[in-house]
């Protein structure tokens, strides 16, 4: 009597874990697993440029017309970038303010969500901050933020 599996048992053990690797991939859904990390961390390097922003105005009763001018004032050692790699919007009030004339009274950062995307009811979603409001979270607009939006708390 020969011991062993057959062939024929081999692949159907062989579908059953491909079966239950299929469903455990859907289940996860790693694509957004992926793109919610990416939120995170896009959360996170906001929250350090709001800080030094928010540091950054106490000493000097204006914001940067710029956030280079934060690593160049020394507030950061250098500028966090989105997941990709690219800077966070950055507009502040009025547009034509410039750092040396302590002029900018306003200011926003901000980026796009990744997901989800769909969070809001009209416009897109986009995790940031306005000195408006002073309030860190999802801002939701048709256009792009202002400084005088407000976030919305989760």
């Amino acid at each position: 009597m020969k011991r062993g599996f057959t062939l024929v048992e081999l692949l159907v053990v062989i579908a059953v874990i491909a079966v239950l690797a299929a469903v455990t991939v859907v289940a996860v859904n790693p694509a957004k697993k992926l793109a919610q990390a990416r939120d995170s961390a896009r959360k996170s390097s906001i929250q350090q440029v709001v800080t030094s922003l928010s540091t950054y105005y106490t000493q000097n009763s204006s914001y940067p017309a710029a956030t280079a001018d934060l690593v160049t004032n020394g507030e950061l050692k250098s500028l966090p970038k989105g997941p990709t790699g690219a800077d966070f919007s950055y507009v502040v009030n009025p547009a034509s303010c410039t750092t040396a004339g302590k002029n900018c009274t306003g200011a926003a950062i901000y980026d796009t969500f990744e997901e989800p995307n769909t969070a809001c009811a009209t416009g897109t979603a986009y995790w940031g901050w306005t000195s408006g409001s002073g309030v860190i979270g999802k801002i939701c607009t048709a256009g792009t933020p202002a400084y005088s939006d407000v976030p919305v708390v989760d």
